[in-house]
């Protein structure tokens, strides 16, 4: 795997989105809120991908 890819901000702020929409989803049941997270931390993770590979 990449190094670059490990240390990206972007795959920190994937993570950070996917598991606050995770969080927002099953204690609190606020799907709409969850599920956009969830997309933006999706966004992100390609974004990161994208980055390190050029």
């Amino acid at each position: 795997m990449n190094s670059e890819f490990l240390r990206s901000p972007w795959l920190l702020l994937a993570v950070i989105l996917v598991v606050l929409g995770a969080f927002l989803i099953a204690p609190f049941g606020l799907p709409i809120p969850g599920w956009a997270s969830i997309v933006l931390g999706i966004g992100a993770l390609v974004v990161a991908l994208l980055r390190t590979r050029v």
